[in-house]
C-alpha cells in the first residue's frame, strides 16, 4: 500500500477515470454533508495564505488490465461520497463561470477538461468519475446535458447549485485548491475489504471536546502543550467533566452558538470550532484560545452548578432554579449575559441589570413549560438573542424589547391565561416533568416562606394529593364522574404538593379527610395550606389551580402580556369579557362552553338568563327530560356540572356572534375574534406562489395536512403534513381501501424510496416499521427539519417540498410501469 497526501484537484488531473464498483453502497451525501463540505473550502479560502484543509482518505486499487498510454482506472474502496461532491461542484462553478471568465486561474474550460473529462477517450471513458449504474445515468446526464433525475445525485447537484450562486466563487475555487486528501493505492496482492474496515472501524471514536483538544495542542513544544493541557484540565473540573467530556461538549455547543448565531450540533462542534477559529483569526493563536475557553467554562460551571459558582446570591437564586428546572436551551445567552457582566467596564451591565435579564430568563422557560408548550423551539431564539450586538442602553430593557418583539407562537412568552390553562391541563407527573414541577413547587414554596426552614431538596418527594390510582374508596368519594374527574387533574399542578420521603408512602391512597391530618402538621408551607380545604373535589381542583396560578403570574410576571399585545398563537380564537385579558381556544365548540361557564361563576343569576327554549342556544339543566330525547351532543359547564350546553355552531362567526348574545343576556360585553387566516393557509399560498404548487393545489387549502390528486393511472397520492413545528413530512398514500394488493404496492413504493432518496432523512426504524407504514396505506416517510413558525425558513421549505414532491411522483410512476 503506497500513501501520500495531495491536493484533492491533481487526483483528478491527467487521463484517469475512478469506478464505484457495484459492491459499494450508493451515493448517498445529503444536503447538511454538502453544506459541510462547502462551508469548509469557504472558511479555509479566507485563512492565511499557506492554509490547508483535509479533505479524508481516498482509497483505490488499479482497475485489471490498465496499460500505459491510456485512461488509467481505479477501483473506489473508500471516497466516492467526496469524489463525487466535488466533481459537480466543480461542474457548477464551471456552469457559472462564463467562456472568457476566469477564477482563480481557472476558466470553465479548464474545468471541464482537465478534472471532469478525459478528452479524446473511447467510449465509456469519457468522464473522469463513473458511478454505478443508477447514479452513473443521473451523473452522465447531468454532465452531458445537465438533465437530472429523482436519486441523490441529482438532488446534490440541485443543492450545490443554490450553494454556489450563495458564496463568493473565488473563495469555493480557492477553497478547492487548498484540500488535500491522502491517497492510498493498493497492491493486487491487498484485500481492500479489510483494509477500508480497518481504517474506518478500529478503536473508539474521539469525542468532540477531545477533537478541540488535540487541535488546540498538536504542533506546540512539550513545554506549551504541558502548559494548556494543565489549563484544560482546569476546564475539566470547573465543569464537573473529570470522568466524562460531556459537559465539554455541551460547553463548546452552547459557546459556539453564542459566538456564531448558528444552531451548531454538539455532533459537529469540532468542525464548526475550527472555523470560527479561522474565520475570527484565531486559529494563529491557539493557546490563547484555550485560555479563554478556560475562563469562559469557569463561568458557565455557574450555570450547570458544577464547583463554580456566582458572588451574588441574586443571581445564584436565578441560576439555581434554572438548573433544577431542567432545562437548558437558555445557556448560551445566560453565558454570554455572565461574560458582559464580568467585563462590565466595557459593556456595563452591572449586577442589577444582570439579575433582572435572568430573572426575564427564568420567567421565559417557567412559563412555556407551564403552558405545555415544546421549549426545543426556543434555541433558535436564544442563539439569535445570544448573538446580538451589545446593547447601547439598558440590558434588560433592550432583551424584554427583542423578546416581547417575538412573533412566534412556538417561543413567545405566554400570557396569564395560558398560564392558568396549563397549571389545569399540563401533564406534570412523569419521566423529566416529575424533576420540573418538583423544583416549581420548591421555589414557590421557599418564596412563600421566606424566613422559614429551608428543608434539604434530597429530604422531599412529589405527591398525588388525589393518587394515582382511583381506589374504589375514592371512586366513591369523587362520585359519579370519579373517573373523568381523576384523568383530568391527576397529574396536572393542581393535585400535586411536596412531602417528605418518609411521609409519602405513608399517606398512599387514604382519603382528602385523613391526610388533612398530616397536612396540617407539615412543615412544608404549600402542603400545610391543603389542610384549609374541606373536600377535594373538581372544585376544590379548580380553588387550587386559581391560587398556583396567581402565584406563578406574582414570581414570574410579564407585563408586556396585556391588551395591547398582538396575536400571535396557535389558537384560532380569543374572546374576553369588559375588556380582562383576553382568554384564547383552539375550538368555538371550547369557546362556547367556558363563556357560559364563565358567565355562571361571574353571577349565578346568569344562569336564568342564559336559560330559554332553544336546545341549540341556551344551557339546560342535565335534568332536563328534552335531553334525553334528543340528538344533539351537549357538554357540561366544567364548574356547574348539574348544568349543559349544545356549543356547536357551523362556523366562526356564528360562535362569536353566539358568545356575543350571551353577553348582553347577562349584561356584560364579551369581545370575540377569529383568525381570517391561518399559518398553514399562508404557507401553503407561499408555496404556490414560489414553486408554481402542487398537482391539484387550490388556494384553498388552509389545514396542516393536504394531499395531491391522485396521479394518472394509480391509485397514489402524495401527502404533505405540515402541522408538526419541527418538521416537515412527505409520503405515499394510497386512495382505494387497504388490500393485500395495495399492501405489497405501499412495500414497493417504501423500497424505492429507499433506494432512491437516501440522501434524505426518512422514518425513523425503517427495517421494523416498514410493514406498519405498508398496512397503513402509506409508503415510508421522507421528513426535513424546520421551524414553522421562522417565516425565513419557507423558501428552503417550499422548494425542498416541490423538490420531493416530483421525486415521490416519479417514484410512483415508476411503479405503476
Amino acid at each position: 500500500m503506497q500513501a501520500q497526501q495531495t491536493s484533492f484537484l491533481n487526483l483528478l488531473n491527467g487521463q484517469v477515470q475512478y469506478v464505484v464498483p457495484r459492491w459499494q453502497r450508493r451515493y448517498r451525501w445529503g444536503v447538511t454533508e454538502i453544506e459541510r463540505l462547502v462551508e469548509d473550502l469557504a472558511t479555509v479560502a479566507v485563512a492565511g495564505d499557506n492554509a490547508s484543509h483535509y479533505g479524508g482518505t481516498l482509497l483505490t486499487f488499479p482497475e485489471p488490465g490498465n496499460a500505459a498510454g491510456v485512461v488509467q482506472g481505479f477501483r473506489v474502496v473508500d471516497g466516492q461520497q467526496r469524489l463525487t461532491t466535488v466533481s459537480l461542484l466543480l461542474l457548477c462553478i464551471a456552469e457559472v463561470l462564463g467562456p472568457e471568465d476566469r477564477c482563480e486561474g481557472w476558466s470553465a474550460e479548464d474545468i471541464r477538461k482537465g478534472r471532469l473529462l478525459n478528452p479524446d477517450a473511447l467510449r465509456g471513458k469519457e468522464l473522469k468519475l463513473r458511478l454505478q449504474d443508477g447514479d452513473n445515468e443521473e451523473y452522465q446526464g447531468i454532465m452531458s446535458s445537465g438533465s437530472s433525475g429523482i436519486g441523490a445525485v441529482s438532488q446534490a447537484w440541485k443543492t450545490l447549485r443554490r450553494l454556489v450562486a450563495r458564496h463568493e466563487l473565488s473563495h469555493l475555487m480557492k477553497g478547492l485548491t487548498r484540500l488535500q486528501v491522502v491517497s492510498m493505492g493498493l497492491h493486487d496482492n491487498e484485500d481492500p475489504q479489510q483494509i477500508f474496515e480497518s481504517i474506518n472501524a478500529t478503536g473508539r471514536p474521539l469525542t468532540e471536546s477531545e477533537k478541540v483538544k488535540n487541535w488546540l495542542l498538536i504542533g506546540y513544544s512539550e513545554r506549551v502543550q504541558d502548559d494548556l493541557f494543565r489549563h484544560w484540565q482546569e476546564m475539566e473540573r470547573a465543569l464537573g467533566a473529570t470522568h466524562s467530556s460531556w459537559p465539554v461538549d455541551e460547553y463548546l455547543r452552547d459557546l459556539l452558538r453564542w459566538q456564531t448565531g448558528r444552531l451548531v450540533g454538539v455532533s459537529v462542534v469540532y468542525e464548526e470550532f475550527r472555523r470560527w477559529a479561522v474565520r475570527t483569526r484565531r486559529a494563529k493563536d491557539r493557546a490563547a484560545i484555550c485560555r479563554e475557553i478556560v475562563r469562559l467554562a469557569k463561568l458557565y460551571g455557574q450555570i450547570s452548578l458544577t464547583p463554580s459558582s456566582h458572588p451574588d446570591p441574586r443571581v445564584r437564586s436565578q441560576l439555581s432554579h434554572l438548573k433544577h428546572m431542567g432545562i437548558h436551551t437558555h445557556r448560551p445567552l445566560t453565558l454570554r449575559l455572565l461574560d458582559d457582566a464580568a467585563t462590565n467596564s466595557t459593556t456595563k451591565l452591572d449586577s442589577d441589570a444582570l439579575v433582572k435579564c435572568l430573572e426575564l430568563i427564568s420567567t421565559w422557560i417557567t412559563r412555556l413549560w407551564i403552558s405545555g408548550r415544546t421549549v426545543s423551539g426556543m434555541n433558535r431564539a436564544i442563539t439569535d438573542l445570544a448573538h446580538k450586538p451589545k446593547p447601547e442602553g439598558d440590558y434588560s430593557t433592550s432583551f424584554l424589547a427583542s423578546i416581547a418583539k417575538m412573533q412566534s407562537a412556538h417561543v413567545g412568552i405566554p400570557s396569564d391565561s395560558e398560564v392558568a390553562e396549563g397549571i389545569k391541563t399540563r401533564k406534570a407527573y412523569g419521566g423529566s416533568a416529575t424533576a420540573t414541577s418538583f423544583q416549581l413547587l420548591y421555589f414557590l414554596n421557599q418564596k412563600q416562606n421566606p424566613g422559614g426552614e429551608i428543608i434539604e431538596r434530597g429530604r422531599l418527594t412529589v405527591e398525588h394529593i388525589m393518587p394515582q390510582k382511583l381506589s374504589s374508596q375514592w371512586a366513591d368519594y369523587l362520585g359519579i364522574d370519579a373517573e373523568v374527574i381523576h384523568g383530568r387533574w391527576r397529574d396536572s399542578l393542581a393535585n400535586l404538593t411536596l412531602c417528605g420521603d418518609e411521609t409519602n408512602p405513608a399517606l398512599g391512597t387514604r382519603l382528602f379527610e385523613e391526610k388533612k391530618e398530616t397536612y396540617q402538621r407539615s412543615p412544608i408551607s404549600i402542603t400545610r395550606d391543603l389542610a384549609r380545604y374541606d373536600s377535594w373535589n373538581e372544585r376544590t381542583l379548580e380553588r387550587r389551580a386559581t391560587v398556583l396560578t396567581s402565584k406563578v403570574i406574582e414570581y414570574w410576571p410579564w407585563e408586556q402580556m396585556r391588551d395591547e399585545q398582538e396575536w400571535h398563537t396557535n389558537a384560532e380564537l380569543r374572546w374576553r369579557i369588559n375588556g380582562t385579558e383576553w382568554r384564547q381556544e383552539l375550538a368555538a365548540s371550547d369557546m362556547i362552553v367556558n363563556v357560559a361557564d364563565t358567565l355562571v361563576a361571574l353571577d349565578n343569576e346568569n344562569v336564568h338568563s342564559l336559560m330559554g327554549d332553544l336546545l341549540t342556544q341556551n344551557i339546560l339543566r342535565t335534568d332536563d327530560p328534552r335531553i334525553r330525547v334528543s340528538n344533539l351532543t351537549f357538554k357540561e359547564l366544567p364548574s356547574r356540572t348539574d348544568l349543559v350546553i349544545h356549543p356547536y355552531s357551523k362556523d366562526y362567526p356564528t360562535s362569536i356572534k353566539r358568545v356575543r348574545e350571551m353577553g348582553q343576556n347577562c349584561g356584560v360585553t364579551i369581545e370575540a375574534q377569529h383568525k381570517t387566516i391561518g399559518g398553514s393557509k399562508r404557507f401553503w399560498l407561499y408555496l404556490k406562489q414560489m414553486t408554481g404548487g402542487l398537482d391539484g393545489q387550490k388556494d384553498s387549502w388552509s389545514g396542516s395536512f393536504q394531499s395531491t390528486k391522485p396521479l394518472e393511472s394509480s391509485t397514489a397520492q402524495i401527502c404533505v403534513y405540515v402541522g408538526n413545528p419541527d418538521q416537515i413530512w412527505l409520503y405515499v398514500r394510497s386512495v382505494q381501501e387497504t388490500d393485500a394488493a395495495t399492501i405489497e404496492q405501499n412495500l414497493q413504493y417504501s423500497l424505492l424510496i429507499q433506494e432512491e432518496m437516501g440522501d434524505q432523512q426518512l422514518g425513523t426504524d425503517l427495517g421494523k416499521d416498514i410493514g406498519q407504514y405498508a398496512k397503513s396505506g402509506t409508503s415510508v416517510t421522507v421528513l426535513r427539519n424546520w421551524n414553522r413558525d421562522d417565516e425565513s425558513q419557507w423558501k428552503e421549505a417550499a422548494e425542498w417540498i416541490h423538490d420531493q414532491h416530483n421525486r415521490l411522483t416519479e417514484i410512483v410512476r415508476q411503479r405503476e410501469s
